[in-house]
């Protein structure tokens, strides 16, 4: 064994990998530029140290005296979103606001920082085999979960065991890679994963293995498909939580609110001014998202208000407004499997026929123009990638190229019926594509009907407006999920691409040991989709979240609604 590892491939020491590498240095000046501008709110708290204690950014530093424990008096913050939270089952969840819920009531072995940094968590350290192939991980010993119990390697096998065998949400990222007689307990407090072969995207996976208390789940089982494991929980954890994260579960309603209670034998240390309890609403409206903040009855807006709302804010005296680059797109995602965009001139044409100067400038004027299907904050984005632009003249002539009159196609774009925004870039889309002879028929849904929608090919919209953002912190995050015909039927693979050169190079990136040559080999994937025309990007986008003034502690990380970590958020 040795004690070094190898992520993203720049040797780094065992208790830090760094994703950075994929981060342009550009980029990184502008997060960093707007996380002060911000009144460095993302990076409040954060301080130096080593060893496997916490920082408010979400890093291990062990002795650590800058942060002190929060005594507490009964504050609650209080923040909205704007879509129903489908699942809380930390084997399931897929979307931000699900994220939300995992990343606060349980704990993963490694967690991210703001840098793209994996970092100790509930294991305080790792190693990794000479062949790349075995990781051992030594778990702290002071991890307790809400039930009490002690955290353990036990409990870490269960949760991964659970976590294949339910194959659900992002089980597929693991498939073909762990077996489950591969993970072995060595003792109470260190486990260890044999993979079938060397795997880059290992590490910042274990991001998303949110670990469950075996004993809790055991004691709560229901008649299931899984021998004497039952069915796993899932009726009870669905509804419930067996976690070990900073906060417990409270109360919840799943069409209306979440409510989280502060977990005082947490085993990281609250900042000063931390919350007792986090409650997070439901609310569509913008006008009443508006009426809230200025009242001060709202603490933090969601990340998907208009910009009438945020603007309002942001003249508001109690109220400011933080906007932070992200890593990740807009998409108007195109079903590759269904006529007519199953024909290649189709999709084409359409991309040349839509007007995104319009939606950047327009309707979402703080975004910024897309360059491409992978976003130029990733130091592995290709800067001249092919981006089509509004030429409606060429996207007729690629239809007539093709055989089409014009009104002969229709297709049906789909949009989530709660974003006002989106209606406004459907509408957009529709116009554009009657001006080059599409016929496009209008689809509102609410996200959770789009997430079933996209389950199947059939059922599946010709388009269908999606955000994406990494779940994990590595550029493949960006390819696997949404085009590795493995990862089909998601929400994120609404595409239902099936190319076998994409495959291939997707596969030989993550078995690639060197980093500069695994960039290389993500440009060329960049071009390949780009020359597929698989999806429109729509825009880069950018966080766009609202605060009260004593409110402050935003932390981003690219990995998808991990900056809802409520413990790093604090009244001042």
């Amino acid at each position: 064994m040795t004690d070094t590892h190898d992520i993203e491939n720049d040797r780094v020491p065992s208790d830090k990998i760094s994703a950075s590498d994929f981060i342009s240095a550009g980029s990184r000046r502008q997060f960093l530029a707007a996380l002060g501008s911000a009144g460095a709110a993302g990076l409040a708290g954060c301080a130096g140290g080593s060893g496997s204690g916490s920082t408010a950014d979400g890093t291990s530093s062990e002795g650590d005296e800058s942060q002190t424990a929060s005594a507490g008096d009964g504050s609650t913050l209080v923040a909205n979103i704007s879509q129903r939270l489908g699942t809380i089952d930390p084997a399931k969840g897929t979307d931000y606001v699900q994220a939300m819920a995992l990343v606060n009531l349980y704990d993963p072995l490694v967690f991210p920082n703001s840098d793209g940094e994996i970092q100790p968590n509930l294991a305080s350290e790792w190693s990794v085999s000479s062949d790349s192939q075995t990781y051992t991980f030594t778990l702290r010993d002071d991890a307790t979960f809400h039930s009490g119990n002690s955290v353990t390697a036990e409990d870490v096998k269960f949760t991964t065991e659970r976590f294949l065998d339910l194959n659900q949400g992002y089980a597929s990222l693991l498939s073909g890679v762990l077996d489950k007689e591969n993970i072995v307990v060595e003792d109470e407090q260190t486990i260890s994963f044999e993979l079938d072969r060397s795997y880059a995207p290992f590490l910042p996976i274990m991001v998303l293995v949110f670990v469950v208390d075996k004993d809790t789940i055991m004691e709560n089982l229901e008649d299931g498909d899984y021998g004497e494991r039952g069915d796993y929980g899932q009726a009870y954890i669905n509804n419930n939580d067996a976690g070990s994260g900073a906060y417990q579960l409270d109360e919840f309603s799943r069409g209306n609110s979440i409510t989280f209670a502060k977990y005082d034998d947490y085993f990281k240390q609250f900042p000063n001014g931390s919350f007792d309890s986090i409650e997070v609403r439901i609310i569509t409206e913008n006008s009443t998202v508006q009426t809230l903040m200025k009242n001060g009855e709202l603490d933090m807006t969601g990340q998907y208000q208009n910009s009438k709302t945020y603007s309002a804010i942001d003249q508001m005296e109690n109220a400011r407004v933080e906007k932070i680059p992200t890593f990740g797109l807009l998409y108007n995602k195109i079903n590759t499997q269904k006529a007519p965009t199953d024909d290649p001139a189709v999709r084409e044409a359409m991309a040349w026929g839509f007007d995104y100067e319009q939606v950047v400038n327009e309707i979402r004027p703080d975004m910024k123009k897309a360059q491409g299907p992978l976003p130029s904050t990733w130091g592995a984005h290709k800067s001249d990638v092919m981006q089509p632009s509004y030429d409606p003249e060429r996207a007729r002539q690629v239809l007539a190229d093709a055989g089409y009159s014009e009104g002969e196609l229709t297709i049906k774009n789909t949009f989530t019926s709660s974003y006002a925004f989106q209606e406004r870039i459907a509408l957009l889309f529709k116009d554009n594509m009657a001006d080059i002879g599409i016929n496009v028929e209008l689809n509102p849904q609410t996200w959770g009907t789009i997430t079933e929608m996209a389950t199947t090919v059939e059922d599946t919209p010709h388009t269908s407006q999606v955000f994406y953002v990494p779940t994990y912190p590595s550029p493949d995050s960006m390819f696997y999920n949404q085009f590795h015909s493995d990862a089909a039927n998601t929400w994120m693979s609404m595409e239902h691409l099936d190319n076998p050169e994409v495959d291939a190079l997707i596969e030989e990136a993550r078995q690639t040991p060197d980093r500069q040559a695994r960039v290389e080999i993500y440009k060329q994937l960049q071009s390949k989709l780009a020359g597929m025309y698989c999806d429109m990007h729509l825009y880069h986008t950018v966080k766009t979240i609202g605060f009260q003034n004593d409110v402050e502690g935003l932390t981003l990380r690219p990995a998808q609604g991990f900056e809802y970590t409520f413990r790093d958020l604090h009244q001042v």
